[in-house]
């Protein structure tokens, strides 16, 4: 049988099997997660609404910072590290829509209300807040306002959207702007609508993407239902994530302007945006008027002729929305690693715990599953075992509001984590069956091993793999994993919108995120009060075929696996499983990408120049790794500690000193 580090090695040689070996450590470990166990947390956690910096988000961080003390044991150090940053909440004052005829009759009010549903449980469930969220429609830093004007419908509200409305003779400066969900990040929908003149944003799901077009609305399927509203925040995170007013006293001097070049005010909409549910914009729709709607405009609306308006009738929107400054509440665990602290290279695993309503699937099905990671870890410490790197359990808050906790943990902690290796990322854990991976190209061949691993040992022996027949397939290619030797880098691409991005975009960390989904890419119940614990037990993995009950809790346990499998593999490493033979085939990808262009002043050489002395130092740096396996020298060796570096360090390589064009806090250039 091959020894740990001979695998390791052979990662970078692009070979796709390790012959399902775990090593005794990764077998005592994978037998520890447990469906009972996700199933009792998640019921809990998703018992009351826990949006961030409400009482219910400190209630739910306490619960996870009690759990992580008792599963990891007196070997692990836990605490509830609350940053101060900016919110918004709606106020008492409920928000309204209506639709008037041009003498002031109106022709529509919406609800803006989600239905009460007999068969989920929580749906109904009245708040002991101040405000409640569990019925107020709103989008996180959408500012309080009052307009009235004619509305017009701009589809995803791209800038090719508004291009084609330009092109049909409609003007949307002084509008109320109405777009659907999907495309594009929702803060962008503002952001294009307010830099064009628009006065006001609505933004619904359409039957078409997330709805009963894509199979059985919510309560007798997976998908959205006519009241269903997705709330969301409408930063322009683009722009900058984290805190828009970086309000943590920690911060001192340092500011968002100098962090991001840009000022609190231009990183908000300026204008009121508002979502509603495609109930209440099925008469905004039909009674737009206009000329008829391009092809791609035309969503799922049964009956409906899709038009662009711009109306005869008024629509007017109010919002009433409160700014205030708050801490919300961060729950760091740390596994301290045995190597020296100037030789230590921490291993960082990350979920959000805040939700909009319950989140039961975004984000505390991830929350499950690191709670699972954690008592299979306890396990270990508790039988002895100690990992050789410190591995810290990071449970963030403020996530949806624009990655607030994990930015702000991450900026205020840079020089503690300057030599962390890998942050591991788990959001919405379980919302199907479809497993889906996006990572620093350079993770390729440790994700590829540690699945085919996983599979050949006969782990998932009660979880069906996502390919035709029931095996393990990467998800971009429908390549069943560890079947062939891989000839490239397959690994998805990460870009920002979780809590991996501090990490990577700004930190230079390599990261890794993955989950079991839909098969849309989105789930019919995404951030509204019917992401609830009910629709995971009945729904959370469901697929084209039938559905099994409490399903997503199976998925829960394998994900904890997987997550855990992966810690292990960086923190006890002799050689760290980093493959820059991928990463480079995946910049020459890149390159090929820019160069399809055709640009003719584009010069593309100094780049291939440099990406061919990149590759070609990754492939002797494989060398020193086979070298130094031979060796037999532990992890603690001067020589083994220098190559470690070489291989986790070289990402922060990528980092540009000055960020990219217009988006200063994001430096990350490779992908």
């Amino acid at each position: 049988m091959p020894t740990r580090s001979s695998l390791l090695a052979a990662c970078c040689l692009f070979l796709g099997s390790t012959n399902g070996d775990l090593s005794p450590t990764e077998t005592q470990y994978v037998a520890v997660p447990s469906n009972v166990t996700a199933r009792e947390n998640l019921a809990f956690i998703t018992s009351k609404p826990h949006v961030a910096g409400t009482a219910g988000d400190f209630e739910m961080a306490q619960y996870v910072s009690d759990k992580l003390e008792e599963y990891l044991g007196d070997a692990a150090t836990v605490e509830i590290d609350p940053l101060t940053v900016l919110l918004s909440y709606p106020d008492e004052e409920r928000p309204e829509v209506r639709m008037m005829a041009p003498d002031g009759t109106i022709i529509f009010e919406a609800a803006l209300s989600e239905d009460v549903i007999e068969e989920d449980s929580t749906s109904g469930l009245s708040c002991d807040e101040d405000v409640c969220h569990r019925n107020h429609t709103h989008h996180g830093y959408a500012p309080a306002g009052d307009v009235t004007s004619s509305i017009v419908y701009a589809n995803y509200g791209r800038p090719s959207d508004f291009d084609e409305l330009e092109a049909l003779g409609v003007d949307v400066a002084g509008k109320v702007v109405l777009t659907r969900y999907g495309q594009c990040f929702r803060g962008l929908k503002a952001m294009n609508a307010e830099r064009r003149g628009a006065v006001a944003v609505l933004v619904y799901s359409d039957p078409e993407d997330d709805g009963p077009v894509q199979g059985p609305a919510y309560p007798m399927g997976p998908w959205r239902s006519p009241s269903s509203v997705q709330r969301g925040s409408v930063q322009y995170n683009s722009l900058c994530s984290g805190d828009p007013a970086r309000a943590d006293p920690r911060y001192g001097e340092t500011t968002i302007e100098s962090l991001c070049g840009y000022s609190t005010n231009e990183t908000l909409p300026a204008i009121p945006v508002l979502p509603i549910s495609f109930a209440d914009a099925t008469p905004l729709l039909t009674y737009m008027g206009g000329a008829a709607a391009p092809t791609d405009f035309i969503g799922g609306i049964d009956g409906l002729s899709y038009t662009v308006g711009p109306s005869a009738n008024l629509v007017r929107v109010v919002t009433h929305n409160t700014f205030v400054t708050t801490p919300i509440p961060n729950v760091i665990a740390t596994i301290p690693g045995s190597l020296p602290a100037d030789e230590d290279q921490p291993v960082l695993l990350g979920n959000h715990r805040d939700a909009w309503v319950f989140g039961a699937a975004d984000p505390n099905s991830g929350t499950a599953v690191l709670l699972e990671v954690a008592r299979g870890l306890g396990t270990l410490l508790k039988g002895g075992w100690r990992p050789q790197r410190t591995i810290k359990l990071l449970s963030w808050s403020g996530e949806e509001y624009g990655l607030l906790g994990s930015t702000g943990w991450g900026e205020l902690n840079a020089e503690a984590i300057s030599r962390a290796v890998v942050y591991i990322n788990v959001d919405t854990a379980v919302s199907g069956d479809r497993l889906t991976v996006a990572a620093t190209p350079s993770l390729s061949s440790v994700w590829e091993g540690v699945m085919t691993d996983l599979v050949g040992s006969n782990t998932f022996d009660v979880v069906p793999g996502n390919g035709p027949t029931g095996e393990f397939v990467d998800a971009n290619t429908n390549r069943p994993l560890g079947s062939t030797p891989v000839a490239k880098s397959e690994i998805g691409t990460l870009g920002s919108g979780s809590d991996y991005s501090v990490f990577l975009d700004h930190l230079g960390i390599a990261s890794l995120d993955f989950e079991f989904s839909s098969k849309a890419g989105t789930y019919g119940v995404y951030h509204s009060i019917y992401d609830s614990f009910d629709w995971v037990d009945n729904w959370g993995a469901a697929n084209d075929n039938d559905q099994q009950k409490s399903a997503a809790f199976t998925y829960m346990a394998a994900a904890a696996q997987i997550e855990g499998v992966l810690a292990l593999r960086f923190s006890d490493a002799t050689t760290l499983p980093f493959n820059h033979t991928a990463a480079a085939i995946a910049l020459e990808g890149y390159i090929a990408q820019l160069r399809a262009y055709n640009e003719p002043d584009l010069d593309l050489s100094p780049l291939d120049e440099a990406v061919a002395t990149y590759k070609a130092a990754a492939a002797a740096t494989c060398k020193d790794v086979g070298a130094l396996v031979k060796s037999g020298l532990g992890p603690d060796n001067a020589d083994a500690v220098a190559l470690n570096e070489r291989l986790s360090l070289t990402e922060r390589r990528f980092l540009a000193e000055d960020g990219l064009p217009s988006r200063q806090v994001s430096e990350g250039c490779s992908g």
